[in-house]
């Protein structure tokens, strides 16, 4: 399954106002990242950088003069994005921000049916908890030192992470409760009445033990 961490950066908090000016994907199949992405930094037309969002991300309208605007570009993020799912930090903010860009070029807008919020993931995880993105690298010992202004693509692989530990960490199939699937119901297998497999050990194969044994100082198998 093709799975999208998405992150966006604004010239503020307005929905129908503001604009995107960055805007990065990772992409992910069966979760693991493929070293796939997108990122772009786009113009955002006259609409004025508040100070606040300038201070976060560091991004002026003097610097965005040189790209394209994020509406005029929707179809190269479109396509990119296709169906897969979106894994966004807060992607109330983000899929309205990208759904009033889509608006205005009448383009279908994005479900939130197909995103995955990881701060609502988080909250469910550790309730009462600050589970912004710096609070959750904190937790899990993810290292915030390429994060000095927020930006789309840090964002993104520090969300990458946070994602793989909010699921469990890389080994999240991992389990030591094996299970076994019976038509619609699900059983722990009990070990306990699981028969013992007993091996014979011939005469020869002891002798040759104990004389490897006896080229091992202080080994703990002769106690």
């Amino acid at each position: 399954m093709r799975k999208l961490i998405l992150d966006t950066e604004t010239t503020g908090l307005d929905y129908n106002n503001d604009r995107i000016i960055e805007c990065a994907c990772l992409e992910l199949i069966d979760n693991q990242h493929t070293e796939k992405r997108f990122h772009n930094y786009y113009n955002p037309n006259g609409v004025i950088i508040s100070q606040q969002s300038e201070e976060i991300h560091g991004l002026s309208n003097a610097f965005l003069t040189k790209y394209k605007s994020f509406d005029d570009s929707i179809e190269e993020f479109l396509d990119f994005v296709g169906d897969s799912q979106l894994i966004v930090h807060n992607a109330q903010f983000d899929i309205s921000m990208i759904n009033s860009a889509l608006r205005r070029k009448n383009k279908k807008l994005l479900s939130l049916s197909n995103v995955l919020c990881t701060l609502e993931l988080a909250k469910k995880k550790f309730p009462g908890s600050k589970n912004n993105l710096n609070a959750l690298c904190r937790r899990f010992n993810i290292s915030l030192e390429s994060r000095e202004k927020h930006g789309a693509l840090t964002d993104c692989y520090l969300l990458l992470r946070v994602y793989i530990e909010l699921m469990g960490g890389k080994q999240e199939h991992l389990s030591f409760k094996e299970t076994l699937k019976e038509s619609k119901n699900t059983k722990a297998i009990d070990y306990n009445t699981r028969k013992q497999i007993l091996i014979n050990i011939s005469e020869e194969e002891k002798n040759i033990h104990k004389k490897m044994l006896k080229k091992i100082p202080n080994a703990i198998w002769n106690a």
